[in-house]
């Protein structure tokens, strides 16, 4: 059996989503080969500093071919269009059409089907992230997703959120749980030399739920005001990254500011490093707010938009602690969050609880990336999955 695992992107933040199903794959089926098809360096150094966390793996690390085009042109063509992820694809159908199956943390993916070399290839969709629904399909809840062979879901309320609009029916999946915590460290992190609180700033890079563009300067203003708090501000590393479509722009007076810790898309932004070292969660539509309560923490939320949020399920993070819909009660909301945190704390832990793997389910005590291969590996094997993975 051959398995490729598919890396094709400009960003690192899909890599720690996918590759630990690839390096507990090879552990489970050393006769099999799994490969990583990476389309950048970066990609496979990630990759590489995963791999370390899982002794006796036994994958190995391709490049993709990357039209020459894409290679000169993309930083421009990225601002306005994912086009070099269906150029890399297409330039590698010979030998992703090699593979027996292709496990895949994005959509793009799909347009594989396109072509009559891939008609056997099974398509296995891992996701890369874990947030609630909101206003909008993304990520899981793309109705592409469906079109897989099979979808390895992170935890039971997303399943339940998608049987809810009746999806899935017709395709094969199990929740698995969440691999990245396997792939990056997950201890408390110290970045600053003093004890005061930290506080992420993480606005999402969907342009109708994030609070960047209508009041994210204002945010940084007030959180540099404030003498008591050491300030983060880590975005999407796509809102900044694709500033043209996005219309992501950081004011000149933030840049070098003593107070603010920028980084609009290092690697310490996909690593998790920003939300092991902070006290407060400070956001809006993120997937990241659910790694950041895998160790409950007070939280605050933006709301700009005056969305209706309450007692709608698609916004169900929002129960994790204040929602500031006036930018002149962030401060006021911050404090309370972090003072009176016993508040939220039992909604952030019924969310973990909701979310964990039923104890009657197959391999429920493996971590996310065992379970994760032995889907695989059984759905390979045999077609289908035996017993209730959900």
């Amino acid at each position: 059996m051959r398995i490729g695992v598919i890396l094709n992107h400009f960003e690192l933040h899909q890599v720690p989503h996918a590759t630990p199903y690839a390096f507990a794959l090879s552990r489970l089926r050393p006769d099999w080969t799994v490969d990583l098809l990476c389309s950048t360096e970066a990609e496979m150094a990630f990759a590489a500093e995963i791999a370390r966390r899982f002794p006796g793996q036994r994958t190995a690390a391709r490049r993709l071919k990357v039209p020459i085009a894409f290679r000169l042109l993309d930083p421009v063509l990225r601002q306005l269009t994912f086009a070099r992820k269906v150029a890399v694809l297409q330039a590698n159908v010979g030998l992703l059409a090699s593979y027996d199956a292709l496990i895949v943390p994005e959509l793009t993916s799909l347009a594989l089907r396109r072509s009559q070399r891939m008609a056997g290839v099974r398509m296995i969709f891992t996701g890369h992230g874990a947030g609630d629904r909101y206003d909008n399909p993304f990520g899981m809840f793309d109705q592409r997703v469906d079109g897989f062979d099979l979808v390895l879901l992170q935890g039971r309320r997303i399943l339940r959120a998608m049987r809810a609009e009746g999806r899935l029916e017709n395709t094969c999946h199990a929740v698995i749980g969440y691999p990245k915590y396997e792939a990056v460290p997950q201890e408390p992190l110290r970045l600053f030399d003093d004890d005061r609180p930290v506080v992420v700033y993480n606005p999402t890079q969907n342009p109708r739920g994030t609070s960047w563009h209508a009041v994210g300067a204002q945010v940084l203003d007030r959180l540099a005001a404030r003498g008591d708090m050491n300030v983060i501000f880590a975005p999407h590393a796509l809102l900044f990254k694709r500033g043209w479509t996005r219309g992501a722009r950081l004011p000149s007076r933030f840049r070098d500011h003593p107070r603010l810790r920028i980084d609009l898309g290092s690697r310490a932004s996909a690593d998790m490093t920003y939300l092991r070292a902070a006290d407060l969660y400070l956001g809006d539509q993120s997937s990241q707010v659910y790694e950041f309560i895998n160790r409950p923490r007070p939280c605050v939320f933006l709301n700009p938009a005056k969305a209706e949020w309450h007692g709608n399920p698609c916004y169900r993070s929002w129960t994790f602690g204040p929602v500031v819909e006036d930018v002149a009660d962030i401060d006021r909301s911050i404090d309370a969050a972090l003072n009176d945190f016993p508040r939220w704390r039992p909604a952030q832990q019924a969310a973990l609880d909701d979310d964990a793997i039923g104890p009657d389910a197959p391999f429920a005590d493996a971590p996310a990336s065992e379970r994760g291969a032995r889907a695989i590996a059984a759905f390979l094997e045999r077609g289908t999955l035996e017993g209730d993975w959900t």
